[in-house]
Order: C-alpha cells, then structure tokens, then sequence
C-alpha cells in the first residue's frame, strides 16, 4: 500500500479520535508501521463491538468482541471482503449483508 492510501486510511481510522490538524495517535501508528489491513479490521470489531453493545444494552468489552467476532464467522468474512480500496464502513457493510445470507 502506498504512503498516501496509508494516510488515507489511518485518517479513517482515527477520525473519531482526532479533531484537529496534527494527532499523537496517528503520529504514533505511522512510526510503529502498523498494517493497515489490521487497522481496518480493528475499526470494524469496533463497529461490531459498539453495534453489540447497544444491543445487550452494556459495554460488552473489546475481549467479549473479538471472541464474538471470530466465533460469528466475521473475521472469516473480513477475510474474504477486504479490499484496500474500501473503508472499514464499506467492508464492514458487505460482512453484514454476507452474513444475514447465510
């Protein structure tokens, strides 16, 4: 991937996080080169997380989401769906509509 699909990405990643011009968070994932395919999947769990949570009414916490994640077939589907010319909503929105099918 590219530096600029990179900033792209990680620009996603953080919006919610960082409001203004110059963010520590997305300084620090840049000098760590994280994988932005991992990026991604950690802002879908968190959408999944978030979505899961309002469901049960409670936090259901980062661990209950991963495990449900992996048990749910999602991480299976994210496999299959990512594409780095996609945002973590668009790929989070096609493991969705895979997995109501099934």
């Amino acid at each position: 991937m590219g530096k600029t699909k990179l900033e792209k990405k990680l620009d996603e990643v953080v919006a919610p996080y960082c409001k203004c011009e110059y963010c520590l968070l997305k300084e620090i994932q840049k000098s760590k080169k994280i994988d932005p395919r991992f990026l991604m999947q950690l802002k879908c769990i968190e959408h999944f997380k978030w979505e899961e949570s309002q469901t049960r009414k409670v936090d259901i916490g980062w661990a209950e989401a991963n495990v449900l994640w992996i048990e749910r077939g999602f991480a299976e589907a994210y496999a299959k769906f990512y594409n780095e010319d996609l945002t973590a909503e668009e790929i989070y929105q096609e493991i969705i509509s895979f997995l109501k099918k099934a």
